[in-house]
């Protein structure tokens, strides 16, 4: 390859390096390099060091509303919400989508305490930043998210939504946003597609 193309091995070993980054190459020990793909998947990586990376990531996509219902937690789905059964939530039914258009990255159901009643009316007319729009009805500003992420089959509503097989590999993401003293103002129940999306965190050594 250095002889076809008339560059340096360091040239080469960094476009393998890159080529493998993004899924079209897999290189394995004692086997050699593949070809898995030809073109490049879209995935959307979100590097969240911050509260504010979060933040930032909604605005690179557009949400749509598919609908909203009041809920009492059951047992289900309170150990989800962290809350006692029989709390009242208002459930906000959407789906995320780049802004450049194409197919969904992930089904969102998200829970709002009463106090947040009318943010289903913004989330309807289109507004990407639904957390803003959780300090503006609810009166009190996110300080923290806590996130867990773990592995999904992804379920029969969801699947529809994404235009999945149901059961196929997906991500399940649960993210909590807290304001002052811990207390709990919002949660988000995410499932993405395992093909459309990845995390990407970082941990540094300090000191």
């Amino acid at each position: 390859m250095c002889q076809r193309f008339a560059v340096s091995r360091h040239t080469v070993r960094e476009a393998v390096r890159l080529l493998c980054e993004q899924g079209l190459l897999q290189k394995q020990q004692g086997v050699g390099t593949r070809v898995l793909a030809n073109k490049v998947e879209t995935r959307y990586v979100a590097s969240l060091s911050s509260l504010g990376d979060l933040m930032a990531y909604t605005q690179q996509t557009r949400l749509k509303s598919l609908g909203h219902r009041w809920v009492k937690a059951d047992e289900a789905l309170a150990r989800l919400l962290r809350c006692e059964p029989q709390e009242r939530w208002l459930e906000v039914n959407t789906y995320r989508f780049p802004v450049a258009g194409g197919e969904p990255i992930v089904h969102m159901r998200i829970f709002v305490r009463p106090q947040c009643d009318g943010i289903q009316n913004a989330v309807e007319d289109g507004d990407a930043w639904i957390y803003g729009l959780v300090e503006k009805f609810g009166g009190e500003r996110i300080v923290e998210a806590q996130q867990v992420v773990g592995a999904i089959g992804v379920p029969k509503e969801s699947a529809r939504i994404l235009g999945v097989e149901e059961g196929s590999p997906g991500l399940f993401v649960r993210r909590y946003y807290l304001g002052q003293a811990e207390r709990l103002l919002s949660v988000s129940l995410n499932v993405y597609p395992i093909d459309r999306f990845e995390f990407s965190t970082h941990w540094r050594l300090e000191g």
